[in-house]
């Protein structure tokens, strides 16, 4: 269930730097699916590695709620807005 919940609140994260511009309904659902995959696989599975091989230990998951979900967000952003014209 805690799963769920981080996946739909990084995909709120995602979604929350191009929501403004000019994505539609398929775009958001798109960038709030990868961003909610990414985050559960970096809990399930990243968070270990991280801790193992590097020695850092994200307690409260800040890196796969907010920052990867961040930089898929910021990446969306950057593509709608390239992709934006003049003309609607």
């Amino acid at each position: 269930m805690e799963d769920i919940q981080n996946a739909t609140l990084a995909g709120g994260v995602a979604v929350g730097s191009s929501s403004d511009l000019v994505i539609s309904a398929w775009g958001a659902i798109l960038i709030g699916c990868i961003s909610g995959a990414v985050s559960c696989v970096g809990f399930v599975r990243i968070k270990e590695w991280v801790y193992d091989n590097l020695g850092l230990h994200d307690t409260c998951g800040v890196n796969y709620l907010h920052g990867l979900p961040g930089i898929i967000g910021c990446t969306a952003g950057a593509i709608s807005c390239a992709s934006a014209s003049d003309y609607t």
